[in-house]
């Protein structure tokens, strides 16, 4: 897969490739050590074997004399092939300025840099500590869609250390195509969730009000990261004993020592209405959504597991994000009283 490098009078961002894959570890270490929560950008072996399987996008910012003072990188990690996760955006310290990451920022947006042509859209996590990727995105047209609380552990951050042990993440999408499935969104939710998918390409809206199956089984796809306690479960059909399967998460969770635990259920199911009452009476609350998830658009329900969540170091730029802590806060109340 080929990028055109991005030339700069200081800097070139050039793909990664075997003869750049051992500079990738560098840059991690620079910021995090060996504390950064996914293992394999340590090993240039596996970085270059997620690029040739084709679910890893990655670029470096090589300086005048070669050495790398930066790394972004693109990721296949939703349960759609259609998804792209901005996950990384890394520069060294001291090495670059607020025009180098604004370049990275930008690199995989510019159609001469992307060789993907079924993606539905890109999504990018970004930590509330700090202002930067959040501003960013924004400029470059995407829309904030859900929080994710105490996502992250704030020790594995070397530098720009939070003020408080855990990090939340917000979720940015950035969307490419038209959305073919109608959305079924659960009454309880239904005028909020409205207001946040007007942000996005037109869907059609309806109420979730069919019953849950009684038969079959859930299909669900996990992504978990141990060393930061999160754990993700998206769920693209439920089956019979719905309330049975929440119980058995909320004990793995608990033997996992996970804080935050997340649920993302597909809307193109038409029983989300109940599926959702049965998560508020085990303490579940409104995340907000995660576009075209599986295809289909999602919505995130989530709890933070073993303390309270750390309101008092989120920085939210955008009017929407900041709306919809407010509703968060509100809608945890709600489900814990």
């Amino acid at each position: 897969m080929e990028f055109q490098g991005i030339t700069e009078s200081s800097y070139v961002i050039k793909p990664v490739d075997a003869s750049r894959a051992n500079m990738v570890p560098q840059v991690f270490r620079s910021i995090y050590g060996d504390n950064f929560p996914v293992e394999y950008v340590y090993h240039s072996d596996q970085i270059m074997s997620k690029i040739r399987a084709g679910c890893l996008k990655s670029s470096l910012a090589l300086d005048a004399s070669g050495m790398p003072i930066g790394y972004i990188a693109m990721y296949m990690s939703a349960p759609s092939p259609g998804l792209w996760e901005a996950c990384n955006l890394l520069v060294v310290p001291g090495c670059g300025s607020g025009d180098l990451a604004w370049a990275l920022l930008q690199h995989y947006l510019h159609p001469e840099n992307r060789s993907d042509t079924d993606c539905d859209g890109i999504f990018e996590e970004a930590v509330c500590h700090h202002y930067f990727t959040q501003l960013g995105c924004s400029k470059l047209g995407f829309v904030d869609c859900a929080l994710a609380l105490d996502h992250m552990d704030g020790a594995s951050f070397r530098e720009h250390a939070p003020e408080t042990g855990r990090v939340a993440c917000l979720l940015q999408f950035y969307e490419r195509s038209d959305g073919r499935e109608a959305c079924y969104l659960p009454e309880q939710y239904f005028e909020f969730l409205q207001g946040l998918f007007a942000g996005l390409r037109p869907r059609t809206l309806l109420p979730g009000s069919a019953s849950l199956p009684v038969e079959g089984e859930t299909k669900h796809y996990d992504k978990s990261f141990a060393a930061a306690g999160m754990w993700r479960v998206s769920v693209s059909s439920i089956g019979s004993g719905w309330g049975a399967f929440l119980d058995e998460l909320l004990v793995q969770a608990r033997l996992r020592q996970v804080v935050s635990l997340q649920v993302v259920l597909s809307v193109g199911l038409p029983y989300t209405s109940a599926a959702v009452e049965q998560m508020q009476q085990r303490g579940f609350f409104m995340g907000g959504i995660f576009p075209r998830w599986f295809g289909a658009d999602g919505i995130m329900m989530q709890q933070v597991l073993g303390k309270e969540p750390d309101y008092g170091g989120i920085k939210l730029y955008g009017t929407v994000a900041k709306s919809l802590l407010t509703f968060i806060q509100h809608d945890r109340e709600s489900v814990t009283k």
